[in-house]
């Protein structure tokens, strides 16, 4: 059985650098923004004949539980994943290739499994919800959103069905895994004796930035902040990230939360100082330091809910490898070998 992976939506912006939307999908391997679709379309060639309809046999790579994996929805994730590897390594290595084939039909078995499970406690996820949390995360961009999804390569109609997918996924958990976890105080207190590094806290930094598409438009805000204009002001006017809206503040960061071209300005420039332009996978970035805390301790009742929260993480993750391991034990399922090959 392959161990689920944690899939991650980024965002740039809140909770560092990015906010991250953790969901498992049980694939290997992951990639930023890069969703595939989740579902293939499902559509049939009918032909009329004399005798009446006929409907083309679909080829199809599984069967769970009586519910086929079509042979054109496996063929579209493994493309996908493909494209995240050298064409040289998958042609000159036959065994990653093969172990890469078998995960990935192993994922469509294990979301098929999931998902079942999903319609068999009635579980789904409504327009009205749907379009809720769209409108939330849209909000966050504003007029961006679209030109990021562009950017990254990705497809609204799959990142809006991946999206869906997360949700219901959530509702699954909630209701199938998180309800019957509790965490006591006495756990945590007895957490906190035994991690006496846990709650001491690390240096943090508040800061702002400016992110641009283009080289020219830095180096054109660059100008303007040498010239005295306001920071928050031109963030407003010309960032692409979410915080543009907070004048570009990021909130507090902890170490090693950014890319690295800019973990390491932030944590060396000094208060109140504006920072040269530095190139990232996302552009083209001018940072500020507004606030510096240093490393401290923390007592119980100030660490108590980050305690809390890390239990509730463990004993999740345990009872979901126990959970899904069910799941599939019970599951009867069918590949069919042959026509992957």
């Amino acid at each position: 059985m392959s161990s689920p992976v944690i899939i991650q939506l980024r965002y740039p912006g809140e909770g560092g650098y990015e906010k991250r939307m953790k969901r498992t999908f049980w694939q290997n391997p992951a990639r930023q923004w890069g969703l595939p679709a989740l579902l293939a379309m499902l559509c049939a060639l009918c032909l009329v004949s004399a005798c009446g309809w006929w409907e083309a046999p679909r080829p199809h790579v599984a069967t769970v539980n009586g519910e086929k994996i079509y042979l054109e929805e496996y063929q579209s994730r493994l493309n996908d994943h493909k494209g995240l590897f050298a064409l040289r390594i998958l042609r000159d290595e036959s065994g990653k290739r093969k172990r890469l084939e078998e995960e990935v039909l192993e994922a469509l078995i294990t979301e098929k499994i999931v998902f079942q499970r999903a319609r068999e406690l009635g579980l789904s996820v409504s327009r009205p919800e749907l379009e809720t949390r769209l409108l939330e995360i849209r909000g966050d961009y504003g007029e961006n959103f679209f030109d990021l999804l562009v950017r990254q390569n990705v497809r609204y109609e799959d990142w809006r069905e991946a999206l869906k997918k997360e949700m219901l996924f959530e509702k699954l958990m909630a209701a199938d895994v998180r309800e019957a976890i509790r965490v006591s105080d006495d756990e945590a207190e007895d957490y906190f004796h035994a991690h006496p590094d846990f709650c001491k806290s690390v240096a943090r930094v508040r800061a702002s930035q400016i992110v641009t598409g283009d080289l020219k438009q830095a180096r054109e805000v660059e100008e303007r902040l040498k010239k005295g204009e306001d920071f928050a002001s031109l963030a407003a006017a010309f960032s692409l990230g979410p915080e543009a809206v907070r004048g570009g503040d990021l909130g507090l960061i902890v170490p090693d939360t950014m890319p690295e071209p800019l973990d390491q300005t932030l944590f060396t420039l000094p208060l109140h100082k504006t920072s040269a332009i530095i190139k990232s996978a996302y552009g083209y970035h001018i940072l500020k330091v507004t606030d510096i805390q240093q490393a401290g301790g923390r007592s119980f009742a100030e660490c108590r809910q980050d305690i809390l929260e890390v239990l509730r993480a463990q004993k999740e993750e345990a009872a979901f490898l126990v959970w899904l391991n069910q799941l599939k034990m019970k599951a009867v399922v069918k590949k069919e070998i042959n026509v992957i090959g």
